[in-house]
């Protein structure tokens, strides 16, 4: 496992993925009910959602803080956003739901987001500086 030093382009984009998803998982884990009365969404499914987001953007933004990460666990978080927008897509053209259009376009959203996020952590990732045993040992 190669260790790495993140560059500012990952913490931006790692920080930026826990501010939003704070958001979200706020929003959602507020007003599920409302939102998925709006959205033709389950209450239950957006509460899930909710509660998903707010410890992830807690790692996230204790990963953005770290002078050392693992190269692996920055892939893990870039495939699960990948998965994450694969599956609002999957929503978004009514396998496991029935969005209205309201609803469409905020999965749409999430889509684009999350995968901005992804390709954002992937730059960073590769501009980041890899670290030799000694400088990880030390």
């Amino acid at each position: 496992m190669s260790t790495i030093q993140p560059s500012s382009l990952l913490r931006f984009a790692l920080r930026l993925d826990a501010g939003i998803s704070l958001a979200s998982g706020l929003l959602l884990c507020a007003a599920p009910g409302f939102l998925g009365e709006r959205f033709a969404l389950s209450p239950d499914l957006l509460l899930v959602v909710g509660l998903i987001c707010l410890p992830y953007a807690t790692l996230l933004w204790s990963l953005a803080r770290r002078t050392q990460l693992a190269s692996a666990g920055v892939l893990a978080i870039i495939v699960g956003n990948l998965l994450w927008a694969d599956a609002a897509l999957l929503l978004i053209f009514g396998y496991g739901a029935t969005p209205n259009a309201l609803g469409q376009a905020y999965l749409a959203t999430h889509v684009v987001a999350t995968a901005a996020f992804a390709v954002l952590q992937w730059l960073g990732l590769r501009r980041s500086a890899r670290l030799s045993a000694q400088a990880v040992a030390a």
